[in-house]
């Protein structure tokens, strides 16, 4: 069970091996490590670091999230670390988690994490755009989707909903066994009756978005089958093919929306 935390509460939570206290046994100490900068945006950035002991990642968080989450609630870097915390619980694999804690910089909260990085891996987003000839592999592309569909139905069945579960968060390491790694996840919670059935289908729409233009259907198919640990199509696997199309029908739709209304805004 994890603890509710203050979210003005100053502290840092190291987890470490003793060879790594040195250097990320205290949160200013990580702020200054610097690093290369691998992605940054209004709310957060993420450095890589490389030392004698690895290589790891230090995302730093300088807001709360978007509207009302700035003021109340889970900042997102807490349900980042929180839900690290606990895939690691249900038995998903992620990248190991070092470090993780608030405090302050320049009047501001600064929340910090720390990760180790996981060696020779890449995430499936970047996979299907730089080798897609790797999943007409059968026996990888099925180790594969095995891993992920049985953690996203460990979630789900804990009625945890990712909200954000798409390929670039999920990591591959390993080409003749690969292994499945989930991560950033700062939104995903647990839900109950409606909401979380929805938010499975939205899941489910997710992977589903990128693998309809990388798989075939045969194995986005077999994938649902995994998922639901079925052999054949059953009433109930219909419904939720229809759901997901459904969901991602809605979403294509609005995507337009939004493009047009740019566009008009652009020519007016």
């Amino acid at each position: 069970m994890l603890m509710k935390m203050n979210r003005n509460k100053e502290f840092w939570c190291f987890s470490g091996h003793s060879h790594e206290q040195g250097i990320f046994g205290q949160l200013q100490t990580c702020v200054d490590l610097g690093g290369e900068e691998v992605s940054a945006d209004k709310l957060s950035n993420v450095t890589r670091i490389a030392t004698d002991t690895g290589v790891y990642y230090i995302k730093q968080y300088w807001s709360g999230g978007r509207f009302l989450r700035r003021f109340m609630g889970r900042s997102r870097a807490q349900g980042e670390w929180e839900n690290l915390l606990y895939f690691a619980s249900l038995g998903i694999s992620t990248p190991r988690l070092l470090a993780y804690g608030r405090g302050a910089q320049t009047g501001e909260t600064l929340e910090v994490l720390v990760t180790e990085e996981v060696h020779g891996s890449k995430d499936l987003a970047t996979l299907a755009r730089e080798t897609p000839a790797r999943f007409a592999q059968r026996h990888w592309t099925m180790m594969v989707m095995r891993q992920v569909a049985d953690y996203t139905r460990r979630l789900h069945r804990d009625n945890f909903v990712h909200w954000d579960l798409k390929w670039r968060n999920i990591l591959v390491q390993g080409d003749a066994a690969p292994k499945v790694y989930f991560f950033d996840c700062p939104l995903g919670r647990r839900w109950y009756g409606g909401l979380q059935r929805r938010g499975a289908i939205k899941d489910l729409g997710c992977l589903d978005s990128v693998a309809r233009s990388v798989l075939t259907r045969t194995q986005r198919l077999r994938f649902l089958l995994l998922y639901r640990q079925e052999e054949r199509l059953t009433p109930g696997a219909k419904r939720q093919i229809r759901q997901i199309e459904a969901f991602l029908t809605s979403k294509a739709r609005k995507r337009a929306k939004r493009r047009n209304s740019k566009y008009r805004r652009g020519n007016s």
